[in-house]
């Protein structure tokens, strides 16, 4: 029963298996009770907002993107069958916020406001903020479709690291703006088969594809 309730537990994303350690341990973000709060201020990198006021970000949606950002560090670190354990690093994870390793250079920090109904994603190498963008809206594409009843509906900010402030994703887009959109980061692209048909398959192929 426990090895049934582990696995469902994984495809519903509220868990993801914790391989930074020599035991078997489990990621739970609902579980977390460490309020340490980083300030957006603090945060390194150009900044991606997801606005969800015009809607609302329901409890458990910042938890879930946690166990798939962590679930896609592991699966990059245990593609090195020299080292696994030297790949990235382990993630330093917050009630409402965290800072995850998704690939090796490519330091990510994720911070939830529940007051601005937001999240906020920092990256800090500008060669992977188009990727890591593209990947966590990939992320929450497959939480609203399979845990929202695709009833979520969110805005993107970008910033414009020129002017000192937020675009909207359709400006930053047709303005083809830097390090979203810059050709810096096309050699750290995500794959082409991250498309939204991706939230229809299985969470380990979607995995996969980013």
């Amino acid at each position: 029963q426990v090895d049934f309730f582990l696995d469902l537990m994984e495809r519903t994303m509220l868990l993801s298996r914790w391989n930074f350690s020599e035991n078997e341990l489990y990621l739970i973000p609902s579980l977390l009770t460490d309020h340490s709060f980083v300030e957006k201020e603090n945060f390194k990198g150009p900044r991606c907002v997801i606005d969800f006021s015009n809607s609302f970000l329901p409890n458990g949606v910042f938890q879930r993107l946690l166990c798939l950002c962590v679930a896609h560090s592991i699966r990059v670190k245990a593609n090195d069958d020299d080292a696994p354990n030297e790949l990235v690093m382990e993630p330093s994870l917050h009630k409402r916020c965290a800072t995850i390793e998704f690939e090796p250079g490519c330091i990510t920090h994720l911070l939830e406001d529940e007051y601005a109904q937001s999240i906020t994603i920092s990256v800090e190498n500008d060669e992977f903020a188009g990727k890591c963008i593209r990947v966590v809206q990939a992320m929450l594409r497959k939480v609203n479709h399979d845990v929202m009843g695709s009833g979520l509906n969110w805005e993107i900010y970008l910033d414009d690291v020129v002017a000192d402030e937020l675009r909207s994703l359709r400006e930053a887009q047709e303005e083809n703006a830097s390090p979203w959109f810059s050709c810096r980061e096309n050699k750290h692209n995500v794959k082409t088969s991250v498309t939204p048909a991706a939230e229809n398959i299985d969470l380990a192929g979607f995995l996969d594809s980013l």
